[in-house]
């Protein structure tokens, strides 16, 4: 949309006030409903009845492979699930089983995982959705991400390899399964917010078993039954819509006070790029590099904060920076440890201030968080020189 600016002040105004409420109203847009399974681990317990009742249905245990609710598999919080494999035998491991309700044309999985105490490394299903069989694996050697499904009448194995697993570091890991029941289907698999390969496409899911109402975390399977060590996970969350995963930040396109700059927070999807609704309320932490000014909750910069909340349900919310000392360049960081971070680095030319009219702000091309934000640019400039010349 182009806008043209007017000479007039008040028609100015009443443009840019428009906008303005526009965004402030995001962050109280109702999310979209969506069906699923969430589990942050946070209860301490596993099963329904366990004292306070966990959220999985059922586990299963072979041998002297165990499952554990506890601090050591924790990513955020107090606890995360830990199953550890010490069998040498292929078939099932070790795993908690949550019955949801059938997903029967998207279906959307997120972790946080990691792999620690790797006595040896071998083939082996960490994740499980069925009766489908879309499997999150770990592939050896490596050992490797691998995505795998059945495919066409024959229910053929298909893959999809990603990037090797880094032993003793938490990764995110998603999945997408679209166009299930349809004979163009797809599936593709983020670590870390980074798609690996170029997913699988063409799929043909006709087949009535695919659907998933039930899903495995653990290790429901091991090929080899070599495998032996712990799994970590935490977070983990089953949808059939996308779900959040990173954090970002924009400088919004607004006129807005020289001296307290309009800041945009966001939960974004790794499988879209577009807003996504918190799945509780997500106290996220602002910082700022070299302390060279202060975020504010509000358009005057008369409430510093550190930290803000994103309501349940909400994708974005507005926060305000006032910088402070000289020109230069500032890292704006936002943090929370169910996503992925974000920073966004922004140049000043000369700091804004009701005297000179300021510098424009501009967003350095290497290091934003935000590429739509580079957009931003022209218009900026745009203002800055009009109000130059009118001086």
């Amino acid at each position: 949309m182009l806008i043209d600016f007017k000479p007039m002040r008040a028609g100015r105004a009443r443009v840019w006030s428009g906008v303005l409420a526009g965004c402030l109203l995001l962050p109280f847009m109702p999310a979209q409903a969506s069906e699923g399974f969430a589990d942050d681990f946070e209860t301490g317990t596993l099963l329904p009845e366990d004292t306070p009742p966990g959220r999985w249905d059922d586990s299963g245990v072979v041998g002297a492979n165990t499952l554990t609710n506890g601090a050591a598999g924790a990513h955020r919080g107090r606890f995360g699930l830990t199953v550890v494999d010490r069998a040498t035998a292929s078939g099932s491991q070790a795993s908690i089983h949550a019955n949801v309700t059938p997903l029967t044309s998207e279906v959307h999985v997120r972790t946080w995982l990691r792999m620690r105490a790797v006595g040896a490394v071998g083939s082996a299903v960490i994740m499980q959705g069925l009766p489908a069989l879309v499997e999150l694996r770990l592939l050896a050697p490596g050992p490797g991400w691998e995505l795998s499904l059945r495919n066409g009448a024959s229910r053929t194995y298909v893959s999809l390899h990603g990037a090797k697993v880094e032993a003793e570091r938490w990764s995110l890991v998603e999945l997408r399964v679209r166009g299930l029941g349809t004979a163009s289907a797809e599936a593709r698999l983020w670590v870390d917010g980074v798609e690996q390969g170029s997913g699988l496409t063409g799929l043909d899911l006709r087949d009535d078993a695919n659907v998933v109402d039930t899903v495995m975390v653990g290790e429901p399977w091991s090929d080899t039954g070599t495998f032996t060590g712990s799994l970590d996970f935490d977070d983990v969350r089953v949808s059939n819509a996308p779900m959040a995963s990173r954090l970002e930040l924009r400088r919004p396109v607004t006129e807005g006070a020289k001296d307290c700059l309009a800041v945009d927070l966001s939960l974004r999807a790794s499988s879209t790029g577009a807003p996504a609704p918190a799945p509780y309320d997500a106290d996220v932490a602002l910082a700022v590099q070299s302390d060279a000014g202060r975020f504010h909750a509000d358009a005057d910069c008369d409430s510093p904060v550190t930290r803000v909340v994103l309501p349940t349900g909400a994708s974005e919310r507005r926060v305000y920076f006032r910088p402070q000392g000289t020109a230069g360049t500032v890292t704006w960081e936002a943090s929370h440890a169910d996503f992925l971070p974000a920073s966004l680095t922004v140049d000043v030319e000369a700091l804004p201030s009701e005297d000179n009219g300021g510098g424009p702000w501009t967003t350095d091309l290497g290091c934003t968080s935000a590429p739509g934000a580079v957009l931003a640019l022209p218009a900026l400039l745009g203002v800055w020189l009009r109000r130059r010349r009118a001086r």
